[in-house]
């Protein structure tokens, strides 16, 4: 299903990521990460065995993954399989394809690409126009 709402104050993320690209680093190659990743500075590549994946409201993200779960407050550039959900957070920028069972987005997000809805074994698609706002 997906959703759009109001921003509201969140509280930190139970989940600690335990491999975090630092504000101002640089990683380009191939990343194998068991857990969480957080991405604060920029990275270009590949992203294997990620469970969870989270871009700062300062990261960029030039890749295609599929995670369990993301969560997306900066930039991403690429195509985002989730087998969970995907939460785009107010501010964030998005140019691919998105694909979850559920994805959350605030008002405020930049999304161009395609939003494929998984519901177990069926998908459903539904395009959205560069720069739209919701």
């Amino acid at each position: 299903m997906l959703k759009f709402r109001t921003p509201q104050p969140q509280p930190e993320d139970p989940v600690s990521a335990n491999t975090v690209i630092g504000v101002n680093s640089n990683f380009r190659g191939t990343l194998m990460v068991s857990g969480t990743l957080r991405i604060d500075g920029e990275f270009e590549g590949d992203i294997l065995n990620c469970e969870r994946l989270e871009i700062g409201e300062h990261g960029i993200m030039r890749a295609d993954v599929e995670v369990k779960d993301a969560v997306i407050m900066g930039r991403v550039y690429g195509n985002i399989r989730a087998l969970g959900s995907i939460e785009m957070r107010a501010g964030a920028r998005v140019e691919g394809d998105v694909a979850a069972l559920t994805v959350a987005m605030e008002q405020g997000v930049r999304f161009t690409g395609r939003c494929t809805m998984l519901e177990a074994g069926s998908e459903t698609t539904i395009e959205i126009g560069a720069g739209m706002r919701r």
